[in-house]
């Protein structure tokens, strides 16, 4: 019985010396091709995920810098020359306010459009704007918007 038992334990242990460990081409064809599927429903994803991020990141930089102009604004008119003189420009304002993440008068690329902060008079609002229409198509502006230089002074704009 002892002699029948090691015969078996020998064979198996011959088969496992003599199996190979790996990948077959099989194997990794599929598992590239899984990869591939996965990939194609997750560029998009991610593409829009980031282009939803670039516009609300926007529009936030625009509902700030419309925050700090009107304080300024307020400031200004109240003759409170503790933060500012009687001018201010822009510039004045995003220095003050630590606004370095709004580039006034540059422009962003959101979704393949191009897109320049602008001030609209009529409504006291900044919009991003790309020619005639407003990243934020809920809002329409009050008028004609101007695009806002870090010169303009800031009693100019209302």
């Amino acid at each position: 019985m002892n002699e029948i038992q090691a015969v078996k334990t020998a064979k198996i242990e011959e088969v496992k010396k003599n199996s190979k460990k790996g990948f077959t081409l099989v194997e990794l064809v599929v598992v590239i091709a899984i990869l591939a599927i996965l990939a194609a429903i997750a560029i998009p994803v991610v593409s829009s995920t980031i282009a939803s991020s670039q516009r609300s990141t926007a529009l936030s930089d625009a509902q700030t810098l419309e925050l700090a102009l009107k304080e300024a604004h307020a400031q200004i008119v109240a003759k409170d020359t503790s933060v500012y003189a009687d001018t201010a420009t822009v510039d004045d304002v995003i220095t003050e306010k630590s606004l370095q993440s709004i580039h006034v008068g540059d422009t962003r690329t959101i979704g393949g459009d191009t897109y320049t902060l602008s001030w609209c008079a009529d409504d006291d609002k900044c919009y991003w704007m790309n020619g005639s229409d407003n990243l934020d198509s809920s809002i329409t502006p009050g008028g004609t918007t101007v695009a806002i230089a870090t010169t303009d002074v800031v009693s100019d704009l209302f």
